[in-house]
């Protein structure tokens, strides 16, 4: 997580991956992007991936925090007819990306993507936090901000409302549990598995269970 000097929005990577591939993802009827990897080594790419993920907290009267990403999503598939690709050098210097200096950028793209302008399509308060946040990752990775980066957008989470619960992650019916991304309680498969463990456990103690030695069924007849 990083906060930006300019805004303090919260900025975080996802999903990093080496030897990955960024594909297509359909979201609601939009093209979005996401990034995945072969377990067969032979599969691989050359190329490092991580999303970058800006947070906003919305204040009254705004109700559609969905609708709001959904339409920016969207701005991309508008313009090129779906995920746009950008060089972060070009990016930086206001031109969109062509065919040309495309193909002579030293990163071999994985997505067949049309080349545009990310600035065209995001907000500028997310714009300039991506690029503070690219700036900043140069410094503990130099070469983040090479010129020959590439950019693909967008990409766009969309999470539910955070349920009440308790510790044990029990809603305020008596003995209903609400685990996962479903609750608005995780980020992903590790963080859900393991809310899904703690509630086990809130249930197994309740009901005399924990702790007890699994029993043989007996054989079907």
């Amino acid at each position: 997580h990083y906060l930006t000097r300019q805004y303090k929005d919260s900025v975080r990577t996802f999903c990093m991956n080496p030897y990955v591939y960024v594909v297509m993802e359909h979201t609601d009827g939009i093209l979005t992007v996401i990034g995945h990897i072969y377990t067969d080594p032979a599969l691989r790419s050359e190329n490092t991936n991580f999303a970058l993920l800006v947070s906003n907290r919305f204040t009254q009267p705004f109700r559609e925090p969905y609708q709001y990403g959904k339409r920016i999503a969207s701005l991309s598939n508008m313009l090129g007819g779906g995920v746009l690709v950008q060089r972060y050098g070009d990016l930086l210097s206001g031109q969109r990306t062509n065919e040309h200096r495309l193909s002579q950028s030293f990163v071999t793209p994985t997505l067949e993507a049309t080349p545009g302008d990310l600035s065209l399509v995001l907000p500028k308060r997310h714009l300039d936090n991506i690029l503070e946040m690219i700036a900043t990752l140069d410094k503990l990775a130099p070469g983040t901000a090479n010129p020959d980066t590439l950019l693909y957008g967008v990409e766009v989470k969309f999470y539910s409302s955070r349920l009440q619960l308790t510790s044990e992650l029990e809603t305020k019916l008596p003995n209903f549990f609400a685990v996962g991304d479903g609750a608005g309680i995780t980020r992903g498969l590790s963080q859900a598995g393991a809310s899904g463990v703690l509630a086990a456990r809130s249930i197994l103690k309740r009901t005399g269970a924990a702790g007890e030695e699994p029993q043989n069924s007996p054989p079907e007849k």
